[in-house]
């Protein structure tokens, strides 16, 4: 249903407007009938109406200021005036502020369901249109976690969300709401905590949380106080970062600690509150960086990958952190070392069992370790679908051209949309990701085995700008291009 406000200041047409026909019957409901314009904006300040119908020769202030007055103070409707016979300059006023419609008086019911039927078409129009831009920002935020999304439409979503590039610099925290069932309440408390980037999917909100410490512990804990995460639904949160760069490392690590607390849920059956309270505090702190982790694994740089490894145990045992939260590190620096290797199901639960069996730091380090040392024994025996194949196939012939999961699926007669997700449950990374390591990769092998510029090495793996190949090189490995050839030459 449609919200109407009406104005008029004689009280007959007033309740003849509320009966004359059954509103519901076109989709409209009347939430306000004010005696002039003062009450009907003092009904605006907190209200907002999607049409408001109004008389336009009132005392004090007309229907037409009123109009003025509620557009200027930001609202957002539709309006039709009443008017009468003798009143054509009013009613062409009204037209030049944006009328939809007018309605002379006497009241016609059937001039009024006319123009109602005018009104809802319009409206209907816009719904369909805000709809259509909420899914698109939706997919645009995905992406940016996702680190999926080009300067020029990350500059396009800052400019559409209203927020300026370096706000991050204050700290970005990735937070998942999993196995949500009531979407709005969560997003309306993003809102009063000025927090515009959010996505939904399936039955997840991931929040890229901007702002300190303290705020970010006091939202959720306004989160778990209010009840909006309760029963099944729990909150995994990912690593600080400061760079637009790093949002996806925040964004992984909660999403894989989701993944991991389902197994986790199960196998210690969470019939006791304790557990659930326990790691739910735990899951609150953002995690360490593993940054250093994935650079090594990226470079396969085993021993650096061992050394990184033991830095970081190093630093939990100094800080003191307890069994629980250093649990959720090395889940998540399995998850990392999984990407890699993808354990078979059985091979996944058996290390995730004796992570979470595991009651002190050292037992933790070893079975980290022992994850590790499979990098350095890994056989590519990956068994893909026919049609991943195919598509990794294509990636490593033209990956030097301009290439698109559009492009790949056309060649492969199959719809793009279906593609992407096949790939991405297969590979368990998207498309566009793949094809930017998989470029990086062959980037390093023209780094280290002859001369050319970057510049040209850049356009060689496939970049049309050398500073977006520098940014993507670094992401992935750590280092600049003159700084890896530096070090492998």
């Amino acid at each position: 249903m449609y919200s109407i406000l009406i104005v008029d200041d004689e009280y007959m047409i007033l309740k003849g407007l509320e009966k004359i026909i059954k509103w519901s019957d076109y989709g409209f409901k009347i939430v306000k009938s004010a005696r002039n314009s003062k009450q009907a904006l003092e009904f605006l300040e907190d209200n907002d109406v999607d049409l408001i119908i109004t008389d336009v020769n009132m005392p004090r202030i007309s229907g037409l200021d009123l109009i003025k007055m509620a557009q200027e103070s930001g609202k957002k409707f539709e309006f039709m005036i009443l008017s009468g016979y003798q009143e054509f300059d009013y009613v062409r006023t009204g037209l030049q502020l944006g009328a939809i419609d007018y309605i002379l008086k006497p009241i016609d019911s059937k001039a009024l369901v006319a123009s109602l039927a005018k009104v809802k078409n319009i409206l209907d129009s816009h719904k369909a249109i805000q709809k259509a831009s909420v899914v698109s920002l939706n997919v645009q935020i995905q992406r940016l976690f996702e680190s999926d999304i080009d300067q020029a439409d990350l500059s396009l979503l800052f400019h559409q969300l209203r927020i300026t590039p370096d706000i991050i610099k204050s700290g970005m925290t990735v937070i998942a709401c999993n196995r949500l069932n009531d979407f709005s309440k969560v997003e309306q408390l993003c809102q009063q905590y000025g927090q515009v980037l959010s996505f939904e999917h399936d039955r997840h909100l991931f929040i890229g949380f901007i702002g300190g410490r303290g705020l970010l512990l006091k939202f959720v804990r306004e989160l778990e106080d209010k009840g909006y995460i309760n029963g099944e639904s729990f909150i995994t949160v990912g690593e600080t970062v400061y760079d637009w760069q790093n949002i996806s490392q925040s964004y992984e690590q909660a999403a894989r600690l989701a993944k991991i607390y389902k197994f986790y849920e199960k196998s210690n059956k969470f019939s006791n509150n304790n557990l659930r309270v326990d790691w739910l505090k735990q899951a609150t702190l953002p995690k360490v960086s593993l940054v250093k982790i994935k650079q090594a694994i990226a470079l396969g740089e085993y021993e650096q990958l061992i050394e990184e490894l033991k830095n970081i145990f190093t630093d939990l045992t100094k800080r003191g952190a307890s069994p629980s939260y250093v649990r959720q590190i090395a889940f998540l620096i399995y998850s990392e070392v999984n990407v890699k290797i993808n354990f078979d199901a059985q091979t996944y639960q058996e290390y995730v069992t004796r992570i979470n069996n595991a009651t002190d730091l050292q037992s933790l380090m070893d079975i980290s370790t022992e994850v590790i040392e499979q990098l350095s024994n890994k056989v590519d025996d990956q068994k893909y679908s026919e049609n991943i194949k195919q598509v990794m196939s294509l990636i490593h012939r033209d990956f030097n051209n301009d290439l698109s999961l559009k492009i790949v699926s056309d060649e492969l007669h199959l719809n793009p949309d279906y593609l992407g997700q096949l790939f991405k449950k297969e590979v368990k990374m998207s498309f566009s990701k793949y094809l930017n390591e998989y470029r990086i990769q062959q980037a390093q092998e023209f780094l280290r085995n002859n001369n050319q510029s970057i510049a040209e090495i850049a356009n060689n793996v496939g970049y049309t700008t050398t500073a977006y190949f520098y940014r993507n090189f670094k992401s992935i490995c750590g280092l600049s291009p003159k700084e890896y050839r530096n070090k492998y030459i």
